[in-house]
């Protein structure tokens, strides 16, 4: 019972570590227009006071999303920077995806595949996540998660297709955000696992 007790400790502190967090600033290689610049996925718009991941994003409007011009993705500049004002550590990314049925009824837009590569003050590279799959029409963040990295200062997002079978029409993101937690290490996936094994036994007797 000591020894349950103790493991199941040490999973809450490993659980209360994870911390949600935001960039400090961001640039854009695309913008629409003022009204749809980058600014608009770090500031919490569309977003309830104090929102976490599990809240949902408002539907496309003015000063809400960041959405690129046409055919950002083939000119390859579909691309954004998230910048930390110090160093972080990044274990999750969240993706509030464009929602685009409320000022443009184009469920297009939304990005289906983009990279993540995260570096640190001088730019060198710490860790890449390629090629990953995003949902459209998903009002609540989507994550990725991975081993954390420390040291992290920006993130440079970049989106490689949307809805578009040609990938020439807009795109953009409502919002994103970060977590300093990730994929658990190994010992703490045992830990948990051994958890289970000890409920499984007590629900038999």
């Amino acid at each position: 019972m000591r020894t349950t007790l103790a493991l199941l400790s040490g999973v809450m502190t490993v659980a209360a570590q994870a911390t949600f967090f935001q960039p400090d600033s961001a640039t854009a290689m695309s913008e629409f227009s003022g009204s749809y610049d980058i600014g608009n996925a770090i500031d919490g718009s569309g977003l309830p006071t104090g929102f976490g991941p599990a809240d949902s994003h408002a539907t496309y409007v003015q000063n809400n999303h960041w959405t690129t011009q046409a055919n950002a993705i083939n000119a390859g500049t579909a691309k954004a920077t998230f910048n930390f004002s110090s160093d972080v550590t990044v274990g999750t990314f969240y993706l509030w995806n464009h929602r685009s049925d409320g000022v443009a009824s184009n469920g297009l837009y939304a990005v289906s595949l983009f990279n993540l590569v995260l570096k640190d003050q001088s730019g060198t590279v710490l860790y890449s996540v390629l090629n990953q799959s995003a949902v459209a029409n998903v009002a609540t963040a989507q994550s990725f998660s991975f081993n954390p990295v420390n040291g992290v200062r920006s993130a440079e997002f970049t989106i490689l297709a949307n809805g578009q079978p040609t990938n020439n029409s807009y795109t953009g993101v409502a919002e994103v955000g970060f977590d300093t937690e990730g994929v658990p290490e190994p010992a703490t996936l045992l830990v948990v696992a051994g958890l289970g094994l000890v409920a499984a036994r007590r629900k038999r007797k």
